[in-house]
């Protein structure tokens, strides 16, 4: 069998063959570091500072404005109007004036010599600055002609203040004419309105402009105070027919007053008798007190005594009843009499308020055309008596100045910047030359006893050895082939899962211990409440790959004590960007090299890469972990240990948890250190 020796190929394309032939011509040339940066920065640095001092320098001059009216020297200064500021910037910059300032400005007046500049030369020049807070604005000139800029904006003052005052005239004598209109407009229409009124109330027979002064109201509010105190009235007479009922009821003495002082002489007496035949009892008995004539005509006394006061207790108290059920009927009487009385005025009342609204509203209107007389003849006396040259409405508070030095460019700043920036590029053709050329390099292949291999960072192959390489085929053995096309999978070390698990949260370890039972984020996402059997300690997975696993007695003891956790407080479900998030959380807890993030994928290789180094068997691993494509599948065939292969049966599916990671979780088995 012929063997081919060693030779390169050529895979630059054939599109960017000019640009080949060029990186050819420099490696020819082989230019040092030192001629590339000298040539790219002096290039640089003539040209930037040719643009930067040829520029013209520019000038600014400027003058200031009060646009609104002085005040007296003893009245406080006006607050600042930006509405009015902001109208004068407008009228300033607007076309007419700079057009006539323009037209001034050519127009030799024998001392200087006339300006040929356009109304948009001019408006490039020119900018108006209002001052914050206040009523002044600063007229703005800019220029590379120092000696012209004040003359131009004297010019602009001056055509604005005589502007203003040609319209201050013009609009003085129009205001006076279009008032004095306004106030014989508005007698006719006050007369007209006062004869209106006056006949509304001949009809409607209000005599006073004061409601309450009416007959209407007057009577309504008597009666309504008349209904009110006689409501009193009978609310007391009643309370006082109540009272004495229950006085009564309650066996309480209730005479009139002129038989109260009767009926106490009555019971005193009474009361002595009682005593004295008490005092006769202890001395004698009943039938001596009977044999003797002074002794028993005592009880007989007592008992006359008694019948007479019960009587005049029993006419005290229908006296009384009498005269409260009577004070009473006679307040209930006056009442409805009233309420009838004020029913009948209330229909009354109520035409007269609606006929005194309309009077009112009449009466508004006069107010208000009276109202509007006097402020318009405020106004008319105003304009008529104020004098806009002692009162102006724009004052010049500085006129413009002749600069002296020059606003802009900063030749020092820019020529520094200028030469920072040359610098800058040196160093970055530098860059960018050897990195094309080092790309240049890359595109080249080596074809090694029909192997093609690719340069890469274990190959990297110059011009210089490619010269050496030898005449006779390169042998290489099968497992270097191997480690060649083999790309390694990531995965954590014991120590990195100890780590997460030390410094995890509950929420984190559930998280975790899912990751480490084969399951992805969005099987974690989609599982429901009845998908974890406690009982029969299970795991069913419903998703694409739809499995049942064995239950991780961390899980269990975990979902046993505290449910599923990885919730918000709200209880929804976290999604798969918050799961993520979570293990980039607890990645900066654990403090572990945040170069290669912690992720769901590399927790899932680093279970499945545990599960194929016990030997299990490559087609039983979507049995557990779902499906693999068999690509991956050969991947990890890799890690595989050597000899026969394991069922699933004989291989331990728990992944192995540290010990001590919360005092619920101790039991966790086959954790190896």
């Amino acid at each position: 069998m012929n063997k081919e020796s060693p030779r390169l190929e050529n895979i630059i394309p054939n599109a960017g063959r000019p640009f080949s032939l060029l990186f050819s011509y420099l490696a020819q040339l082989k230019p040092t570091r030192l001629v590339i940066f000298t040539a790219v920065f002096l290039s640089s640095l003539l040209l930037s500072l040719g643009f930067v001092f040829l520029q013209p320098a520019i000038y600014q001059s400027y003058a200031t404005l009060l646009t609104v009216t002085k005040t007296a020297i003893d009245q406080e200064s006006r607050e600042a109007d930006i509405q009015h500021v902001a109208i004068q910037k407008q009228i300033l910059l607007g076309p007419e004036l700079l057009t006539e300032t323009v037209n001034r400005l050519r127009r030799n007046d024998g001392t200087e010599t006339g300006v040929d500049l356009s109304p948009a030369a001019i408006r490039d020049m020119l900018d108006v600055r209002p001052v914050i807070d206040t009523n002044l604005v600063e007229m703005v000139a800019e220029g590379d002609k120092p000696e012209l800029l004040p003359r131009i904006i004297n010019t602009w003052i001056d055509v604005y203040l005589d502007a203003r005052s040609a319209e201050t005239a013009r609009s003085k004598g129009s205001t006076i004419e279009m008032m004095q209109d306004e106030l014989s407009t508005l007698t006719k229409k006050i007369e007209l309105k006062r004869f209106e009124l006056e006949q509304f109330r001949q009809q409607n027979a209000i005599v006073s402009a004061e409601r309450q002064d009416n007959e209407a109201p007057a009577r309504l509010k008597g009666l309504t105070d008349s209904l009110n105190k006689a409501s009193e009235e009978e609310v007391k007479a009643k309370a006082r027919l109540d009272a004495v009922r229950k006085s009564i009821k309650r066996g309480q003495t209730v005479v009139p007053s002129e038989d109260s002082r009767t009926l106490s002489t009555l019971e005193k007496r009474a009361q002595e008798l009682r005593e004295q035949l008490e005092e006769l009892d202890r001395q004698y008995t009943r039938e001596y007190m009977a044999l003797s004539p002074d002794l028993k005509v005592i009880p007989e006394k007592l008992e006359s005594l008694e019948n007479e006061i019960q009587q005049t207790r029993h006419k005290g108290q229908s006296i009384v009843i009498s005269e409260a059920e009577q004070e009473y009927a006679a307040a209930r009487q006056a009442t409805r009499s009233i309420q009838e009385q004020l029913d009948q005025h209330r229909k009354k009342a109520a035409e007269f308020t609606a006929r005194f609204t309309e009077h009112d509203a009449l009466k508004s209107d006069l107010e208000e055309l009276e109202q509007l007389y006097r402020d318009t003849q405020a106004r008319l006396a105003q304009v008529e008596a104020q004098h806009t040259g002692k009162y102006p409405y724009v004052d010049v508070i500085e006129r413009a100045f002749l600069p002296h030095s020059s606003i802009r460019p900063d030749y020092l700043w820019n020529a520094m910047i200028a030469t920072l920036a040359s610098l800058l590029l040196g160093l970055a053709a530098i860059w960018i030359f050897e990195f094309l050329m080092h790309k240049e390099q890359e595109k080249l292949a080596i074809h090694l006893s029909g192997i093609h291999l690719h340069n890469q960072d274990n190959l990297n192959l110059s011009h210089n050895s490619l010269d050496t390489l030898p005449s006779t085929p390169v042998n290489l053995p099968g497992k270097s082939v191997q480690a060649l096309e083999h790309v390694s999978i990531s995965e954590l070390t014991t120590q990195q899962i100890a780590a997460l698990f030390q410094s995890a949260s509950l929420k984190e370890k559930q998280l975790l211990v899912f990751l480490l039972s084969g399951l992805t984020l969005d099987e974690i996402t989609s599982l429901q409440n009845d998908d974890i059997d406690l009982e029969n300690n299970s795991l069913t997975v419903r998703n694409v790959s739809a499995r049942t696993i064995p239950l991780h007695p961390t899980l269990a003891t975990l979902y046993r004590k505290h449910g599923y956790c990885l919730i918000d407080p709200a209880g929804n479900r976290l999604n798969q960007a918050d799961l993520e998030a979570l293990l980039n959380c607890m990645q900066i807890d654990a403090g572990l090299a945040t170069t290669r993030p912690v992720s769901a994928w590399i927790l899932r290789n680093t279970y499945i890469l545990y599960l194929v180094k016990q030997g299990i068997r490559l087609s039983d691993l979507e049995a557990v972990t779902g499906y693999i494509s068999p690509t991956e599948l050969s991947d990890y065939g890799v890690y595989a240990p050597p000899g026969v292969k394991y069922p699933i049966e004989s291989v331990n599916l728990f992944y192995p948890v540290p010990p001590g990671i919360s005092p619920d979780c101790d039991t966790t088995p086959g954790y190896a250190s």
